[in-house]
């Protein structure tokens, strides 16, 4: 999926009920404003800076012990909260 756009991506992780890392703030905050625009529904879009994998998968953890998934559902979270 990383070679699809950005629409696409979002998409396919709305279809699976799944959430979304992504680096790419800029374009995936306009894209969470277009789908509560269009009353359409996420499962939640985790902004993070680009670190090493040891790091964000560490902080990903912690968010997944501390985060419920419906308290994702529709809402932007940043991974820096989780250090």
């Amino acid at each position: 999926m990383l070679a699809e756009p950005d629409d696409v991506q979002l998409a396919h992780a709305v279809s699976e009920r799944r959430a979304i890392l992504t680096f790419n703030i800029g374009d995936f905050a306009v894209l969470h404003d277009t789908y509560m625009a269009e009353g359409k529904e996420h499962w939640g879009i985790i902004f993070s800076n680009r670190k090493p994998i040891s790091v964000l998968l560490h902080r990903l953890l912690r968010m997944l012990n501390s985060v419920a998934a419906e308290e994702l559902k529709n809402q932007i979270r940043w991974l820096n909260e989780f250090k």
